[in-house]
C-alpha cells in the first residue's frame, strides 16, 4: 500500500484502487466529471475532453522516448534519427496472423520486470515497453494490434472518473464490482421497481431489502427528499449494508424520514410482542421506556460537562482537534435526539397493521368482526409517538426468504388499492408468488374474514415480467 505521506491526507480517507491505496487530498475542489488517471503514488486529473478509456496517442509519444533512449545509446545514430518521432508505419502492417503462434515466448520483458515498473512508471510507459518488446506485435494485422494496446492499456492505464454519488451510480458501481452481492440488481430495473412502485414525495413505503445491500432503500428516500416516511426492515442487531446508506450524504430531513425497524416487530408472534412490553411495566403499570426517558433529558443545546471541558482545555488544547471532537459530539446527540425507540417503532409500526380479527365459531358473529376490523385510529393526538398513523401506501420487497410468506405477512401493512413490487433474483419463486396471489375468487364455503394467509384473491392487477439483459461483444 501506498503511506500517506501528506499531513491533508490524515483526515481524508484514501481511494483503493486494485489493492493500493491513493491519497484523495488533491481531489478537493474538482468538478464531477473530471477524469483521473492512476500514477505512480497518486491520482492525476487529466484536462477536460478526456475520455475514461485512453486514446493510443500517449502511446507513440511513449515509444518516440524508447526509441529516443536507444538511439541515444548508438554511436552511429544521426541527430535527425534522434529527433524524428516515432514511425506508426512500422507497427500498421498489411500482415496477417498465419505465422503467429501463442508460446508464451514473444514477450521479452519478464513478470517481475513489469511488476516492479508498476511502482515507477507510468501506464502509458509500461505500454509502450511492451510493445517495442514484443517480438510478434509488428507482424500482427491493425485490427490485432489495436485489440493488444487497449488490452494492456485497461491492464496498466488505469483511468476513473469523479460521480456525484446518486443511487444509479452507486448500483451501477456495486453491479460492475459484485453483481451477486445484490442480486444482479441493475439500474435500469432499480428504476423499473421505483416506477412501479409509484414513489413520490409524501408516501409512507415498507422496504424489505436484505438481498441488495440497501440500494432500494436509498434510492426510495432519496426520491421522496425527506417528505414521508420509509420504513426500513432490517436483520440481526443493525442493518449490515449501513455503510452503503450513509455513502448517499442524506440530508437531515431525508435521514429523520428513513426509519430502521427490526424485522422481528413484523414478523414476531403477537403475543411474544406483549409479554416483552408487559414485562417492562413499573409497579403503577406505565411501560418503562428508558431510551425515550434518556432522550428526553437531554438539552439542547447540550451543555458540556466540567470533565470535558477540563479534558479539551487541558489535554488537547489544539483548537482544530477541539473542533473535531465538538462536530462527533454534536452528531452524536444529533442521532440521539432524533432517534425512535425500540418501543415507539413497534407501535408505530404496530399501528400501520390492518388487524386480523378470530373468527367466531360459527363464523356469523357480526359483531365480532367488526371489533376485530376495527379502524386504526388517524388523528395525531391519538397516534403513540406523534405522527398521523395509517397504512403504508407502497410495498418494495427483495429478499432471498420464500417471497410467498413474507408478501403475506407484510400485506396487512399495506393500504386498499395500492401497489406491490417484489424483486428476486429467479424467476421460479415469483411463479409460485404469483399463483398464490391470483389463484380465483373467494368460495361459497369461505368466509371474507378469514385470515391473510388462507385469503384468496389476495391482489388485482397482477404482472410478472423479466427486465432481459444481453450484453453485446
Amino acid at each position: 500500500a501506498v503511506p500517506k505521506s501528506r499531513s491533508k491526507s490524515k483526515t481524508l480517507p484514501p481511494c483503493k484502487i486494485n489493492k493500493r491505496n491513493y491519497s484523495t487530498h488533491n481531489l478537493i475542489g474538482l468538478p464531477y466529471g473530471t477524469v483521473l488517471e492512476v500514477g505512480r503514488d497518486r491520482l492525476v486529473p487529466l484536462p477536460d475532453g478526456e475520455d475514461i478509456f485512453p486514446g493510443d496517442e500517449g502511446i507513440w509519444e511513449a515509444l518516440d522516448e524508447l526509441e529516443s533512449d536507444a538511439l541515444n545509446g548508438n554511436a552511429n545514430a544521426t541527430a535527425a534519427e534522434i529527433d524524428a518521432p516515432a514511425d506508426k508505419t512500422k507497427y500498421s502492417t498489411s500482415n496477417d496472423n498465419r505465422n503467429i503462434y501463442d508460446t508464451n515466448t514473444s514477450q521479452i520483458l519478464t513478470q517481475e520486470q513489469v511488476t516492479s515498473m508498476t511502482f515507477n512508471t507510468e501506464g502509458s510507459q509500461i505500454v509502450a515497453a511492451l510493445i517495442s518488446n514484443s517480438a510478434t506485435f509488428t507482424s500482427k494485422t491493425a485490427f490485432s494490434q489495436a485489440k493488444y494496446i487497449k488490452r494492456k492499456q485497461l491492464k496498466h492505464q488505469l483511468r476513473c472518473r469523479i460521480v456525484r454519488i446518486t443511487p444509479e451510480t452507486m448500483c451501477t458501481a456495486m453491479y460492475l464490482k459484485d453483481s451477486r452481492r445484490i442480486c444482479n440488481l441493475r439500474s435500469d430495473t432499480l428504476g423499473y421497481i421505483l416506477s412501479s412502485a409509484n414513489i413520490s414525495a409524501g408516501q409512507r413505503v415498507l422496504v424489505m431489502d436484505t438481498a441488495v445491500q440497501g440500494i432500494i432503500t436509498s434510492a426510495v428516500t432519496k426520491r421522496m427528499g425527506g417528505y414521508g416516511s420509509v420504513f426500513a426492515l432490517f436483520e440481526g442487531q443493525q442493518p449490515s449494508y449501513i455503510e452503503y446508506v450513509q455513502r448517499m450524504n442524506f440530508n437531515v430531513m431525508e435521514r429523520q424520514a428513513l426509519k430502521w425497524v427490526n424485522i422481528g416487530e413484523v414478523f414476531a408472534d403477537a403475543k411474544e410482542k406483549k409479554a416483552q412490553t408487559v414485562a417492562l411495566k413499573d409497579e403503577s403499570g406505565n411501560v418503562l421506556d428508558i431510551e425515550k426517558s434518556d432522550r428526553e433529558a437531554i438539552q439542547w443545546p447540550c451543555p458540556l460537562m466540567e470533565h470535558t471541558r477540563n479534558y479539551l482545555l487541558n489535554e488537547v488544547k489544539e483548537e482544530k482537534k477541539i473542533r473535531q471532537f465538538l462536530d462527533k459530539r454534536s452528531a452524536r446527540f444529533t442521532r440521539k435526539l432524533t432517534r425512535l425507540s425500540m418501543l415507539e417503532v413497534r407501535d408505530l409500526i404496530d399501528a400501520c397493521k390492518e388487524e386480523e380479527g378470530d373468527t367466531a365459531e360459527n363464523g356469523s358473529d357480526n359483531e365480532v368482526k367488526n371489533e376485530a376490523f376495527a379502524k386504526v385510529p388517524k388523528s395525531i393526538e391519538t397516534s403513540p409517538v406523534g405522527i398521523e398513523i395509517s397504512q403504508c401506501d407502497s410495498l418494495i420487497i427483495a429478499t432471498k426468504y420464500d417471497p410467498t410468506i413474507v408478501i403475506l405477512q407484510l400485506l396487512p401493512y399495506l393500504a386498499p388499492s395500492c401497489p406491490f413490487v417484489i424483486f428476486h433474483e429467479f424467476l421460479e419463486p415469483l411463479l409460485d408468488t404469483f399463483q398464490t396471489l391470483q389463484n380465483g375468487g373467494i368460495g361459497e364455503n369461505e368466509q371474507s374474514d378469514m385470515p391473510m394467509m388462507c385469503r384468496r384473491n389476495i391482489a388485482i392487477n397482477l404482472r410478472l415480467t423479466d427486465t432481459w439483459f444481453r450484453e453485446y461483444q
